[in-house]
């Protein structure tokens, strides 16, 4: 039953017109968005959702914005069970998360599927940003990759990312790092077949640390938030960026992957370099 039938008799006609239906779940977690004005409904609100879906054990209200370096969303529990943790499982993959203290998506599962489906054998992957291993272990999962290698700087999602190996099959090809990548990349014994770099809103700050690690007609998989119009600035940054290195773009590809506000998308330009 949708939210607001379920609540037509909790609410009055001007409450139901403020309340936002739609909600995310990662794991068994429902995390919702409370208006102002609902503020003193919120218990009942986060009651109807338990009650509508025997999977969800915790409701938790956003308390603010996503922000900070490592864009995490600060979370109030509202009714359930008193915990943040939980278990995703994302195409066959089993991810541990607290959805407070790391960046994580659950509506970006589809993309990191589809970037699995492009890897060919044998290919070296370099994952930019990888938070709590959500691609490394999707592309080990769904591709016959060689090498997959992610780094992290947030000290709690690199532990996560561990935790989420250990409880996996498929991740012996899989290797961790804890760091800045602009740090890291430089220490790597070897350059890639495939960068990924799943960081739309600062993603251009390290197109020259990406483009020093991959290899001669390799594949780059940069992430932007765009308007439609404007695609074209995003294109521009990783050419760009290329020509300060003295390389090329040799083809590119964009894919719409999310919708972050009125006519602002979340795109991957999915590139071949020299």
């Amino acid at each position: 039953m949708q939210l607001k039938k379920r609540l037509a008799e909790s609410l009055s006609a001007r409450e139901l017109k403020a309340l936002v239906g739609a909600y995310d779940v990662v794991g068994d977690i429902a995390i919702v968005i409370i208006p102002e004005a609902l503020t003193a409904k919120e218990q009942t609100i986060a009651t109807a959702i338990l009650a509508s879906n025997r999977k969800i054990k915790v409701v938790a209200k956003r308390a603010g914005y996503y922000g900070g370096e490592f864009r995490t969303l600060p979370l109030q529990i509202l009714a359930g069970e008193k915990r943040k943790e939980t278990e995703v499982k994302e195409f066959g993959v089993r991810l541990v998360v607290n959805p407070e203290t790391v960046y994580y998506s659950v509506r970006s599962g589809n993309e990191r599927r589809r970037i699995a489906s492009l890897v060919a054998p044998g290919e070296s992957v370099l994952v930019l940003f990888s938070g709590i291993a959500p691609f490394p272990l999707v592309i080990a999962r769904h591709s016959q990759a060689g090498t997959i290698i992610g780094i992290e700087k947030n000290p709690q999602a690199h532990a996560y990312a561990v935790t989420n190996l250990s409880r996996n099959k498929y991740h012996k090809n899989i290797e961790l790092y804890l760091g800045d990548v602009r740090d890291v990349v430089p220490t790597l014994p070897a350059m890639f077949d495939r960068v990924i770099m799943p960081l739309p809103t600062r993603g251009a700050e390290f197109l020259s640390c990406a483009l020093q690690a991959l290899k001669a007609n390799g594949v780059l998989h940069f992430y932007d938030m765009q308007r439609t119009a404007l695609y074209d600035q995003s294109l521009a940054k990783i050419s760009d960026a290329s020509a300060a290195c003295g390389r090329t773009v040799l083809s590119s590809t964009i894919t719409r992957c999310g919708h972050c506000a009125p006519n602002i998308y979340r795109i991957c330009i999915d590139s071949r370099i020299s």
